[in-house]
Protein backbone atom coordinates (compact mmCIF):
# COMPACT_ATOMS: atom_id res chain seq x y z
CA UNK A 1 0.00 0.00 0.00
CA UNK A 2 1.63 3.52 -1.30
CA UNK A 3 0.60 6.42 1.28
CA UNK A 4 0.98 10.08 0.25
CA UNK A 5 0.40 13.10 2.01
CA UNK A 6 -1.44 15.83 1.06
CA UNK A 7 -0.87 19.53 0.45
CA UNK A 8 -2.80 22.40 2.83
CA UNK A 9 -4.45 23.23 -0.97
CA UNK A 10 -5.36 19.54 -1.92
CA UNK A 11 -6.24 18.60 1.69
CA UNK A 12 -8.62 21.80 2.01
CA UNK A 13 -10.79 19.95 -1.03
CA UNK A 14 -14.01 18.63 -0.16
CA UNK A 15 -13.10 15.30 -0.73
CA UNK A 16 -16.34 13.80 -0.30
CA UNK A 17 -17.58 14.99 -3.23
CA UNK A 18 -14.24 16.42 -5.62
CA UNK A 19 -11.74 13.67 -5.20
CA UNK A 20 -11.88 12.11 -8.77
CA UNK A 21 -9.32 14.49 -10.62
CA UNK A 22 -7.53 14.56 -7.30
CA UNK A 23 -6.99 11.20 -6.79
CA UNK A 24 -6.22 10.49 -10.91
CA UNK A 25 -3.42 12.54 -10.46
CA UNK A 26 -1.68 11.13 -7.50
CA UNK A 27 -2.32 7.94 -8.51
CA UNK A 28 -0.27 8.71 -11.90
CA UNK A 29 2.28 9.99 -10.02
CA UNK A 30 2.71 7.32 -7.73
CA UNK A 31 2.96 4.43 -9.78
CA UNK A 32 6.04 5.42 -11.70
CA UNK A 33 5.85 5.50 -15.32
CA UNK A 34 1.65 5.95 -15.59
CA UNK A 35 0.03 8.82 -16.89
CA UNK A 36 -3.86 10.97 -16.95
CA UNK A 37 -3.81 10.79 -20.81
CA UNK A 38 -3.26 8.64 -23.59
CA UNK A 39 -5.90 5.53 -23.14
CA UNK A 40 -9.91 6.45 -24.05
CA UNK A 41 -11.96 4.95 -21.17
CA UNK A 42 -9.26 4.47 -18.54
CA UNK A 43 -8.18 6.83 -16.15
CA UNK A 44 -4.50 6.28 -16.24
CA UNK A 45 -2.10 4.32 -18.19
CA UNK A 46 1.42 3.38 -18.67
CA UNK A 47 2.60 3.80 -22.54
CA UNK A 48 5.62 1.79 -22.31
CA UNK A 49 4.03 -1.40 -20.43
CA UNK A 50 0.46 -1.15 -22.06
CA UNK A 51 -0.91 -1.02 -17.85
CA UNK A 52 -4.21 0.51 -16.94
CA UNK A 53 -5.52 1.66 -14.34
CA UNK A 54 -9.25 2.38 -13.10
CA UNK A 55 -9.08 4.93 -10.24
CA UNK A 56 -12.03 4.74 -7.60
CA UNK A 57 -11.77 7.73 -4.61
CA UNK A 58 -13.49 8.36 -1.72
CA UNK A 59 -13.08 10.02 2.06
CA UNK A 60 -12.77 7.86 5.31
CA UNK A 61 -15.98 9.99 6.59
CA UNK A 62 -18.59 11.85 3.86
CA UNK A 63 -19.93 15.56 4.23
CA UNK A 64 -23.14 13.65 5.78
CA UNK A 65 -21.01 11.98 8.28
CA UNK A 66 -21.42 8.21 6.80
CA UNK A 67 -18.51 5.92 6.07
CA UNK A 68 -17.03 6.06 2.53
CA UNK A 69 -17.88 3.96 -0.38
CA UNK A 70 -16.17 3.46 -3.50
CA UNK A 71 -18.87 3.53 -6.60
CA UNK A 72 -17.82 0.98 -9.35
CA UNK A 73 -20.01 1.13 -12.63
CA UNK A 74 -20.76 -2.65 -13.72
CA UNK A 75 -19.55 -1.03 -17.91
CA UNK A 76 -16.22 -0.02 -16.45
CA UNK A 77 -15.62 -3.11 -14.63
CA UNK A 78 -16.26 -5.52 -17.28
CA UNK A 79 -14.07 -3.08 -20.01
CA UNK A 80 -11.26 -3.45 -17.45
CA UNK A 81 -12.32 -7.40 -16.63
CA UNK A 82 -11.17 -7.49 -20.92
CA UNK A 83 -8.04 -5.47 -20.50
CA UNK A 84 -6.33 -7.32 -18.09
CA UNK A 85 -6.43 -10.72 -20.33
CA UNK A 86 -2.44 -10.41 -19.98
CA UNK A 87 -2.93 -9.18 -16.60
CA UNK A 88 -2.06 -5.57 -17.25
CA UNK A 89 -5.00 -4.11 -16.01
CA UNK A 90 -5.95 -3.32 -12.41
CA UNK A 91 -7.87 -1.13 -10.16
CA UNK A 92 -6.33 1.88 -7.89
CA UNK A 93 -8.21 2.77 -5.19
CA UNK A 94 -7.65 5.97 -3.43
CA UNK A 95 -8.84 6.49 0.12
CA UNK A 96 -8.96 10.04 1.61
CA UNK A 97 -7.93 9.58 5.36
CA UNK A 98 -9.80 12.96 6.66
CA UNK A 99 -9.61 11.60 10.36
CA UNK A 100 -6.27 13.33 11.52
CA UNK A 101 -4.17 15.64 9.83
CA UNK A 102 -2.11 15.36 8.22
CA UNK A 103 -4.62 14.16 5.59
CA UNK A 104 -3.34 11.69 3.68
CA UNK A 105 -4.41 9.25 1.01
CA UNK A 106 -3.72 5.64 0.91
CA UNK A 107 -3.55 3.80 -2.68
CA UNK A 108 -3.88 0.20 -3.29
CA UNK A 109 -3.98 -1.99 -6.59
CA UNK A 110 -6.37 -4.22 -7.00
CA UNK A 111 -6.94 -6.87 -9.89
CA UNK A 112 -10.62 -6.46 -11.32
CA UNK A 113 -11.70 -10.21 -10.83
CA UNK A 114 -10.65 -10.00 -7.30
CA UNK A 115 -13.21 -7.35 -7.14
CA UNK A 116 -15.79 -8.91 -9.33
CA UNK A 117 -16.08 -12.01 -7.02
CA UNK A 118 -16.64 -9.53 -4.10
CA UNK A 119 -18.80 -8.16 -5.46
CA UNK A 120 -20.65 -11.09 -6.60
CA UNK A 121 -20.22 -12.89 -2.68
CA UNK A 122 -21.84 -9.28 -1.38
CA UNK A 123 -25.05 -9.41 -3.63
CA UNK A 124 -24.02 -8.29 -6.84
CA UNK A 125 -24.59 -5.08 -9.08
CA UNK A 126 -27.46 -2.86 -8.70
CA UNK A 127 -30.13 -0.80 -10.27
CA UNK A 128 -29.05 2.88 -9.60
CA UNK A 129 -31.06 4.90 -12.12
CA UNK A 130 -28.25 6.57 -13.14
CA UNK A 131 -27.07 7.22 -16.85
CA UNK A 132 -24.14 5.09 -16.37
CA UNK A 133 -26.11 2.37 -15.45
CA UNK A 134 -25.93 -0.66 -12.69
CA UNK A 135 -23.46 0.06 -9.85
CA UNK A 136 -21.75 -1.16 -6.74
CA UNK A 137 -21.11 0.56 -3.50
CA UNK A 138 -18.09 -1.26 -2.55
CA UNK A 139 -17.19 -0.98 1.46
CA UNK A 140 -13.80 0.77 2.10
CA UNK A 141 -13.16 -1.90 4.22
CA UNK A 142 -13.10 -4.56 1.57
CA UNK A 143 -10.35 -2.82 -0.11
CA UNK A 144 -7.99 -1.80 3.06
Amino acid sequence: MKRYELTRKEAGRDLSEDSGELAERIAADEYAGMSQFGVENFDISDSDTGQLGEVKSTATELQSGAKGRFRLWKDQHEKLLRADREGSARYVFVLFDVSGRPVVARLKQKKPADIGRKIGARGGWNQSGHPSGEQYKLPIDVVF
